[in-house]
């Protein structure tokens, strides 16, 4: 493989809930939204990410996107929505260069960070200034409670089959990687910080070209 000359990936990338979301969900630790990080919805099991390798590196990105709206018509209009957009980007490095062909493994370290944007909206004809004051406050805390910034640091490997030099090929492989989440909300009294770290494993799927 030339490593001059990018090529097109696209990738599918599988970590299944087990035992562990269970936890999560009997611990009380989901956002309550369902546009949280941890929620099931805006991260679900199976992904999907796309980008460009050569023989050297990898540069790959996802996007994910959940939102939960309710619209009221009638004498009193309303509105109430929550979501979230998740960005998300790696830089991945094969050891040694990632050969061409099939029938062999590509080894990699990769590196990641990701960003959630959030939003959520409570308005309605019927309410006072100070109703909707109050609903703007708390539409605040909903956007902090699902907002977030993450990174990721791991190694992977796939077996390449299906493709010789210059063609189409897949690759079936696995990936782990530990995982450090920030979110960060606003309290009456000052602002609160919470990290978690945690390990992450996929089991991946990659089309070249």
């Amino acid at each position: 493989m030339n490593p001059a000359i990018w090529h097109v990936m696209l990738g599918l990338g599988f970590n299944p809930a087990g035992i562990g979301a269970l936890a999560w969900q009997d611990a009380d630790q989901l956002s309550g939204t369902l546009a949280g990080e941890f929620d099931g919805v805006l991260r679900p099991p199976l992904t999907m990410y796309g980008g460009w390798y050569d023989a050297h590196n990898a540069v790959l990105a996802d996007v994910s996107l959940v939102r939960f709206s309710t619209v009221t018509y009638s004498d009193t209009s309303s509105k109430d929505a929550i979501g979230a957009t998740r960005l998300g980007i790696d830089y991945r490095r094969y050891l040694p260069e990632a050969e061409a062909g099939a029938g062999h493994v590509d080894l990699y370290g990769q590196v990641g960070a990701y960003g959630i944007l959030p939003n959520a909206v409570d308005t309605s004809e019927a309410y006072t200034e100070e109703d909707q004051a109050s609903a703007d406050e708390a539409a605040g805390e909903i956007r902090a409670r699902v907002s977030g910034i993450g990174a990721r640091v791991g190694l992977g490997a796939g077996y390449r089959f299906g493709g010789a030099d210059d063609a189409a090929s897949a690759t079936l492989g696995i990936r782990g990687a530990l995982v450090v989440h920030r979110a960060q909300g606003t309290l009456e009294t000052g602002t609160i910080v919470t990290v978690i770290a945690l390990p992450e494993a996929a089991l991946t799927l990659e089309f070249r070209r």
